[in-house]
C-alpha cells in the first residue's frame, strides 16, 4: 500500500477513495505486509472459512489464554478514530468546531505529523470533500502547517465507518519534500473482544509488500494468521499472536494492540455497524526502522458469483513514470461482471477467481492475474479484492514488472441517467447534440481562446453565427441569413451558405459511450463558446459527427479503448496527470473544465509557428503545449499585458519553426505531423497584434481585453 519506512525518505503509497477496495496479487502468499480495515460478522468473524481448521479458535496459537482488559469504545456521534494506511493514527470530527467544518487530528505518527487541522467540507452525492485545511494550535509542525492547504481529503460514511483518501501530506520527519498518501479507515462505534471472535479474510501491507489470507481470533484474544491460504489451526507458516486492550483508552478509545510472534504489529480499531463490526489495524511496526502499513479484515464469508457486479471507483497511490509515489491519488474506474474485471488502468480484462487467494480456497477474497507489455517485455500483474459490503471494498494490485503492491479503497460508481437520444447513432453519422449532454475527454481548455471569441462576438455579432455555421459543416452565414430575432440556440432562426455536413472537415467529433453519453473528441473550445455565447447556452444544439458508438462497453473498457485510440487527453492545466474519473462532466466555463495557458498560447501561434494539418490528430494543440513548457515559462509572463503576451507568442512560434520536421514534439508526434511551419508567419503575427479599437483587432488583444473586463 505504498507505506513508507521511517528511515527512508520514500513516499507512502496508500490511497483511499470513497469506499474501501483493494487490489492484491493472487500469488501474494510470498509477499509480506498489508493494510487492514474490514467488516466482521455480527458476533465476530464467519464460521464459513473455506478451510478444515477450527472455526472459533486459533488452535495451537501461543495465546495467553487470559481475557484482555476491557476497552472503552466510542458509542456513536461525530468523532471517528482509526488508521491511515501509511501507518498513522488519526481522528476525524465532523461539524467541529462549527457546522460544515471538519477537524483532523494526528494522534500517532511515524512521519513527524502531529496536532490539529481544521477545514471545510462539502457533500457531492455520497462523497465528502474537504478543502482549506489549516493548522490550529502551536503543536502542528511548521512543515505540516505550511502544506495544510494543499492536502487532499475525501471520504464517505457508511453506517458508522468513515473511509476515504488522504493525499499530499508532507513527510515531516524525512524533511526532504516527500509526500504521503493513504486511505483513512475510522469508526465512531467500537466493540468488546467478544464481538470480534471468529475467522476472517484479510489484506495486509507494509511498505511496498503485501499479503492476503485468513486469520482467527479466539475469546482470549489469541490470534493465528495464515498468509496466502485459507485458515486452519495447523496452516503452514502460520503466525500466532495476541489482541489486547491498548493502554491509552483516552487517546485511542476502543483500541487494541496486536502482537505477532512476540513483536508489536500495531494498534487495532474496531467499528461496529448494524449487526457487524469492522477492524482497522494501524501497522506501526516493531521498531522505528520497520515498514509501516495497514490491515483490512472482514468475515470469511463466501462471496456470491455476482456479489460485486457493477462499476467501482478505486483510489490508489499515484506513481510517476519511474514507479515512485507522488503523494497524489489516482482514481481508477473498475467494472466487474461475474468472473471478469475490467479497469481503465489495466490493458486487458482480468479473469476473477472467487473465494480464492494464491490458488487456495479463502472465502471472502477475489483474485486475478493478467499479462501486459512493460518495456517491450511481457510482464505479469495480479490483484486481490476484499469486499466489505456493497458500498465498500479494498484492493491490492501488483504493479506489472515489479513486486510493488498498491492498495486501493473502492466505492460503487453511481450510474448516470441514460441518454437514449444517442444510443442508436452510428459511425460517420451527423447527429444533433445538446450542449449540456456533451462529456469532455480532456480536463482543461485554453480559456483565452474562449475569451477572444466572446470579446469578438460583442463587437461583431455576425461572427457568432458564422462560427455556428462552421461548427455544423455549413461554411458561414448566408447573405441576409440573420435577423434581429436570430439566436444560436435556435438553428431555425438563421441560415448558412451550405447544408449540414457539406464541409465535414470543419465539423467536430464525438464517441458515444456507456449510457448513451456523447464524449467529445474534438470541439471542446467551440462548444464551450456556444455554451457561453450571448444567445447560446447549455440547451443550444449543434450538429456533430460520430466517430464511433462504444455504448456497448462498460465504463472501464470504454476509457481503456479511448486511451488505446488516443482519443482522450489526460493532463491538466499544470501538465499533471489526471484520470478518466477526474474528467469534468460538461463543457463551458463553469462546468469543471480547467484552464491551460499553454493551450491558449498554441492557439495564438496558429499560422505563425504552425498550421493545423489536414486530418490533424486529436489534441494537436496539447502536444505542442506539452513541448512549449520547456521553451516558454508563462509563469514569468504577465498575461494581462498584451505586449508581454505577444512576445511569448513570438518566442514560441520561433521555437516551432526552428524544429527539424522529423523532431519529436510530444509522445510519438513529430513537428511535421503537428503542422510545423518552415518559416515564421510575420504577416499573421502582425494581424494578431492589432489592438482593440483598431480597424481589425487581433485575437490576442480581444482575449486580454475581455479577460480584464471580467476582473472589473
Amino acid at each position: 500500500m505504498g507505506s513508507r519506512s521511517r528511515n527512508t525518505g520514500h513516499q507512502a503509497g496508500h490511497h483511499a477513495g470513497r469506499h474501501a477496495g483493494r487490489h492484491a496479487p493472487s500469488a501474494i502468499a510470498a509477499v509480506t505486509m498489508l493494510a487492514l480495515a474490514a467488516t466482521l460478522a455480527a458476533c465476530g468473524g464467519s464460521d464459513d472459512n473455506g478451510s478444515t481448521g477450527s472455526n472459533n479458535g486459533t488452535g495451537n496459537n501461543g495465546g495467553t489464554g487470559t481475557t484482555p482488559a476491557a476497552v472503552q469504545p466510542l458509542s456513536g456521534g461525530s468523532l471517528y478514530v482509526g488508521a491511515v494506511s501509511f501507518g498513522d493514527t488519526v481522528s476525524v470530527a465532523l461539524d467541529q468546531p462549527a457546522a460544515g467544518q471538519l477537524t483532523l487530528r494526528f494522534l500517532d505518527s511515524r512521519f513527524g505529523l502531529a496536532g490539529t487541522l481544521v477545514g471545510q467540507y462539502t457533500i457531492e452525492g455520497n462523497m465528502y470533500r474537504v478543502s482549506k485545511l489549516a493548522a490550529v494550535g502551536s503543536d502542528v509542525p511548521a512543515a505540516l502547517a505550511a502544506a495544510a492547504a494543499s492536502i487532499t481529503f475525501s471520504f464517505t460514511l457508511d453506517d458508522g465507518l468513515l473511509s476515504g483518501a488522504l493525499g499530499q501530506v508532507p513527510n515531516v520527519l524525512a524533511g526532504n519534500g516527500a509526500l504521503l498518501q493513504g486511505y483513512v479507515s475510522a469508526a465512531n462505534r467500537g466493540a468488546q473482544l467478544a464481538d470480534v471472535v471468529g475467522t476472517y479474510s484479510y489484506l495486509r501491507q507494509a511498505g511496498d509488500t503485501a499479503t492476503a489470507g485468513q486469520l482467527a481470533i479466539d475469546a482470549s484474544g489469541a490470534v493465528r494468521v495464515c498468509a496466502g491460504q485459507g485458515y486452519a489451526a495447523t496452516c503452514a507458516g502460520g503466525q500466532v499472536g495476541q489482541l489486547s486492550a491498548d493502554a491509552d483508552q483516552t487517546r485511542y478509545p476502543g483500541a487494541y494492540t496486536l502482537t505477532l510472534a512476540g513483536s508489536k504489529v500495531g494498534r487495532v480499531f474496531v467499528g461496529r455497524q448494524q449487526g457487524n463490526v469492522a477492524l482497522f489495524v494501524d501497522e506501526t511496526g516493531a521498531s522505528t526502522s520497520a515498514a509501516t502499513g495497514n490491515w483490512v479484515v472482514r468475515p470469511a464469508t463466501a462471496l456470491a458469483a455476482h456479489g460485486v457486479d457493477g462499476d467501482w471507483l478505486c483510489s490508489e497511490p499515484e506513481l510517476d513514470d519511474a514507479n515512485v509515489a507522488t503523494g497524489r491519488t489516482r482514481r481508477n474506474i473498475v467494472s466487474v461482471a461475474g468472473n471478469t474485471l475490467a479497469a481503465d488502468n489495466i490493458p486487458v480484462d482480468v479473469a476473477l477467481s472467487y473465494n480464492s487467494v494464491g490458488g487456495a480456497t479463502a472465502n471472502g477474497l477475489l483474485s486475478g492475474n493478467w499479462q501486459e507489455t512493460v518495456g517491450s517485455q511481457s510482464q505479469g500483474g495480479s490483484l486481490t479484492w476484499l469486499p466489505v459490503s456493497r458500498n465498500l471494498a479494498y484492493q491490492l494490485r501488483q504493479v506489472p514488472g515489479s513486486s510493488r503492491q498498491l492498495p486501493a479503497v473502492c466505492a460503487p460508481l453511481a450510474a448516470p441517467a441514460p441518454i437514449a437520444t444517442y444510443l442508436q447513432a452510428t459511425a460517420g453519422q451527423n447527429i444533433l447534440v445538446t450542449m449540456a449532454d456533451l462529456r469532455p475527454t480532456q480536463p482543461a481548455i485554453g480559456r483565452d481562446q474562449i475569451y477572444y471569441k466572446l470579446g469578438r462576438y460583442a463587437a461583431e455579432p455576425l461572427k457568432n453565427f458564422d462560427d455556428a455555421c462552421e461548427n455544423n459543416g455549413q461554411n458561414k452565414t448566408a447573405k441576409n441569413g440573420t435577423t434581429a430575432a436570430s439566436r444560436i440556440d435556435d438553428l431555425s432562426t438563421f441560415t448558412c451558405t451550405k447544408a449540414v455536413g457539406e464541409k465535414p472537415e470543419d465539423m467536430k467529433t464525438l464517441v458515444v459511450g456507456p449510457f448513451g453519453e456523447p464524449y467529445l473528441t474534438d470541439g471542446h473550445h467551440a462548444f464551450s463558446t456556444v455554451t457561453e455565447a450571448p444567445t447560446g447556452g447549455p440547451q443550444a444544439k449543434m450538429w456533430v459527427r460520430v466517430q464511433d458508438n462504444l455504448s456497448g462497453l462498460n465504463r472501464a473498457q470504454f476509457f481503456r479503448t479511448l486511451r488505446e485510440r488516443k482519443l482522450v487527453w489526460l493532463k491538466d492545466g499544470e501538465n499533471r496527470p489526471v484520470y478518466p474519473a477526474d474528467l469534468p462532466r460538461g463543457v463551458g466555463l463553469n462546468n469543471g473544465l480547467g484552464n491551460d495557458p499553454y493551450r491558449s498560447l498554441v492557439y495564438f501561434t496558429r499560422d505563425i509557428g504552425y498550421a493545423p494539418p489536414t486530418g490533424a490528430t486529436e489534441y494537436t494543440e496539447f502536444y505542442w503545449g506539452d513541448w512549449l513548457r520547456t521553451k516558454v515559462d508563462l509563469k514569468q509572463v504577465n498575461l494581462d499585458d498584451t505586449a508581454a503576451y505577444l512576445a511569448a507568442v513570438r518566442t514560441a512560434s520561433e521555437a516551432m519553426v526552428a524544429l527539424a520536421p522529423e523532431a519529436i514534439v510530444s509522445g510519438d508526434k513529430t513537428a511535421s505531423t503537428l503542422g510545423r511551419l518552415s518559416a515564421f508567419g510575420e504577416a499573421e503575427f502582425t494581424k494578431l497584434s492589432q489592438p482593440v479599437g483598431s480597424t481589425s483587432p487581433g485575437k490576442l488583444p480581444y482575449a486580454v481585453d475581455y479577460r480584464l473586463k471580467l476582473k472589473q
